[in-house]
């Protein structure tokens, strides 16, 4: 799997995962976020462009795109996916322990993103330092 997206996609991607991390605060200190109308849209407004953006990181092309980077890409899904499934089998655990059908939130998707981003940049700086010592696998 090839990233398609330009690599200053990363770049932007990891400046609007930042903003919609600290928009909600200065709104909130702001007052802008007074009611539960208000909450409920800067919640749904910063899952969306979470999302986007973790798939501009996850997406976009590296600088030095090879075949070894698509490899990379396909482990991170992989190890992503594993994770996901362990947090989401403690989730229902939990949830089943406290009789909470409510506490599972619809966020999923966005720690499954979270996961892939996270293990492909740890794969690829691995990778880099696996290069840079000529350390062979």
């Amino acid at each position: 799997m090839k990233g398609f997206l330009p690599v200053n996609f990363r770049i932007v991607g990891y400046v609007l995962l930042i903003l919609s991390v600290f928009t909600p605060i200065v709104l909130y200190f702001w007052g802008c976020i007074n009611d539960d109308k208000s909450l409920v849209l800067t919640k749904l407004g910063m899952k969306f462009v979470i999302s986007i953006s973790l798939l501009m990181i996850f997406l976009s092309k590296t600088d030095d795109e090879d075949n070894v980077t698509s490899i990379l890409r396909i482990k991170a899904l992989k190890y992503a996916l594993f994770l996901w499934g362990v947090y989401y089998v403690i989730d229902f655990v939990i949830s089943t322990l406290d009789l909470s059908a409510q506490q599972s939130d619809n966020s999923i998707g966005i720690y499954y993103m979270v996961m892939c981003v996270i293990c492909f940049e740890f794969l690829q700086q691995k990778r880099k330092i696996k290069k840079k010592f000529k350390i062979k696998s």
